[in-house]
């Protein structure tokens, strides 16, 4: 990347998901020399830099809600010359933590970006659940009422990729419930305690997953720690098991809700293994069907 004369670099920089063992060489080079170390929890941070004898480092908070007026402080440090680490509390910053803003700050004004690389809970949860990591889709938090959640996995239900979400102890056995509901029985893995003594995948069902989390609650044993869930992607029907009488159905279904031709196709095509010029053979045949 091009860079202004004299100005900083922002290190962007992973840190442990737990166990603080997992700490890079690299990372605790880049904590020692550098001029400032921005984190959403200096407390978190402040622990790490215990933990490593690493001292006389100046640490500041950095969070969404207050990230435009702290970016601006920030590009004005890094243009003075100053070195910068931006930490999250765990994993690496951007990812479901704050640090976008900054980062688009800093290559509109052209001021060198480098990351050190490093934990990551979803890709650790990927990896350890057993479901397809050939393609996959990271969604994080979802938002927080029930009916944008549904309609965030309505909107996903047909993609044929492992899908990867965050969520809290406390609304996790909801989110089955709504995944169980809208995606039907699915491969799921819930990964919880990743790096840490109480490191666990629970795999299942929906349905499996929720009966096992309720026989816990029974016996006062309530799961703690983030949690990532990780779900197999929708399988596509092969072409021998429908027929057209089903295509018109799913079809005419769309019209009704509003759809448009080229957004039911792409539906259809995304539930069934059909070319769109089968679909469009399919269509013309419907009635009151208008070609556009």
């Amino acid at each position: 990347m091009e860079n202004k004369n004299n100005t900083g670099t922002l290190y962007i920089c992973a840190t442990p998901i737990g166990n603080l063992q997992d700490t890079s060489l690299r990372l605790l080079d880049t904590l020692r020399t550098v001029d400032i170390i921005i984190s959403e929890d200096t407390r978190t941070t402040k622990k790490l830099l215990s933990k490593f004898e690493i001292r006389d480092v100046r640490t500041e908070s950095y969070h969404d809600n207050t990230a435009e007026k702290k970016s601006e402080e920030i590009i004005k440090d890094l243009e003075k010359g100053l070195s910068i680490a931006i930490v999250s509390e765990s994993g690496m910053p951007l990812i479901s933590d704050p640090g976008f803003k900054l980062v688009r700050s800093c290559i509109d004004r052209k001021i060198k970006l480098t990351v050190i690389p490093g934990p990551n809970a979803a890709l650790s949860a990927l990896v350890l659940s057993g479901i397809s990591v050939d393609n996959f889709l990271f969604i994080g938090f979802l938002p927080k009422t029930k009916i944008k959640i549904k309609k965030k996995l309505e909107d996903i239900k047909y993609l044929p990729y492992t899908i990867i979400f965050y969520e809290s102890p406390n609304r996790v056995l909801e989110l089955l419930k709504i995944i169980g509901e809208i995606f039907g029985e699915r491969e799921i893995c819930l990964a919880r305690e990743l790096t840490k003594i109480y490191e666990e995948c629970i795999r299942g069902t929906a349905d499996e997953i929720i009966e096992i989390l309720n026989k816990r609650y029974l016996k006062n044993q309530k799961i703690k720690g983030e949690i990532v869930l990780v779900v197999s992607g929708f399988k596509v029907i092969k072409a021998q098991e429908f027929d057209e009488i089903i295509i018109k159905k799913e079809l005419n279904a769309y019209f009704k809700k509003g759809l448009t031709k080229k957004e039911a196709f792409s539906a259809v095509m995304a539930k069934y293994s059909i070319s769109r010029k089968e679909i469009y053979d399919i269509s013309i045949k419907l009635n009151n069907f208008k070609i556009n």
